[in-house]
């Protein structure tokens, strides 16, 4: 969250020392460590509360679609597993490469893959 190397840890430490002299620095290292743990007990309880009002709404959905005799909507990966997919090799991008009207790849100014919004050739 905030990229503390044990290195800038240990220059708070000083700092804190140096602060709160070492009588204060227990009890400061307490208080810190209360609230953490109460800002974390916090964001969990808002997560389950999110999860539990969109369930509802998102059941009543599932109940009418399945009434109404559609078809699923498919899930949507989340950005998180697309890009592990991407950086690792499990997507299969070569399917999404669009064929020229002869069936070959189209050897443009990217070497077949479709143009990129920051593409000079677009412009």
């Amino acid at each position: 969250m905030f990229d503390l190397s044990p290195e800038k840890l240990l220059v708070l430490g000083m700092i804190a020392l140096v602060v709160l002299g070492p009588d204060r620095l227990p009890q400061a290292a307490r208080r810190a460590g209360r609230l953490l743990a109460q800002m974390r007990q916090m964001s969990g309880g808002l997560q389950e509360e999110m999860r539990s009002a969109l369930a509802e709404p998102r059941q009543a959905l599932e109940e009418a679609r399945q009434e109404l005799g559609l078809p699923g909507i498919p899930r949507v990966p989340s950005v998180r597993r697309a890009v592990v997919d991407t950086l690792t090799g499990a997507v299969d991008t070569t399917s999404r490469v669009p064929a020229s009207s002869n069936g070959a790849l189209d050897a443009g100014p990217t070497g077949g893959l479709p143009p990129t919004p920051d593409d000079p050739a677009l412009n």
